[in-house]
């Protein structure tokens, strides 16, 4: 973000995203958890939650209308849920709605929704934050995240994913012909590889087409 001079970095596991915000020194280093606003590629918002603590947690949810849902499922949703972890104890904390602004206030719910933390940083300090993820619930998000990152770092995650793409990526090989024709074919290949999404969580629940949550069992097969 060169207008405020913070270096932002994102790498995951299969359910966890960890993201890394390297700071100047300012006792007004703010991270927000904009839960309740259309992001990127998302449907629109239908509803939201969120709470952080002073201890640097944060959990909530967020229910969205997806178009690729719509087109198979008209009028169909998607929940997801996550529980939060972040790296340093903020100095401050507050939630929003609708562009009000509530400081120490700890939970907000509805569109428009969203929290923030304020930290004191040093010169080049980094804010890390890791998010488990499930379709299921909250709890659930926070048992994928002690599963998959409890004392992993973020270059630990980072060489993981490496190496998961350098594994895939590396299953065909391809010589001769010109370079510009191997940028296509592994780029054709890594985005054919990226349309994959996995629902279940590390406990086997899994959000069912009705609502309700389903359970994979989670024997040695």
């Amino acid at each position: 973000l060169k207008d405020y001079g913070v270096k932002c970095e994102l790498t995951s596991t299969k359910h966890v995203a960890f993201h890394r915000y390297t700071f100047p020194k300012s006792d007004q280093a703010h991270v927000i958890f904009d839960i309740g606003h259309k992001q990127g590629e998302s449907g629109e918002v239908k509803d939201a939650f969120v709470k952080c603590s002073k201890d640097g947690t944060v959990e909530g949810y967020v229910t969205t209308l997806p178009v690729y849902v719509n087109i198979y499922q008209k009028g169909a949703d998607v929940k997801m849920y996550f529980y939060a972890k972040v790296s340093k104890r903020p100095t401050s904390i507050g939630t929003f709605l609708s562009g009000k602004i509530c400081d120490g206030v700890e939970s907000a719910s509805g569109k428009g929704c969203g929290a923030y933390m304020t930290f004191s940083t040093a010169e080049g300090e980094p804010v890390e934050i890791k998010v488990g993820l499930s379709y299921t619930s909250i709890e659930h998000a926070r048992e994928n995240l002690l599963a998959e990152a409890d004392g992993i770092s973020f270059d630990d995650a980072r060489r993981q994913a490496e190496a998961v793409w350098d594994d895939y990526l590396g299953r065909i090989a391809v010589e001769g012909g010109k370079y510009e024709d191997k940028v296509k074919f592994y780029t054709g290949l890594y985005h054919a590889l990226l349309g994959r999404g996995l629902a279940s969580d590390v406990s086997g629940a899994y959000p069912k087409n009705d609502g309700t949550v389903g359970q994979i069992p989670c024997g040695d097969d």
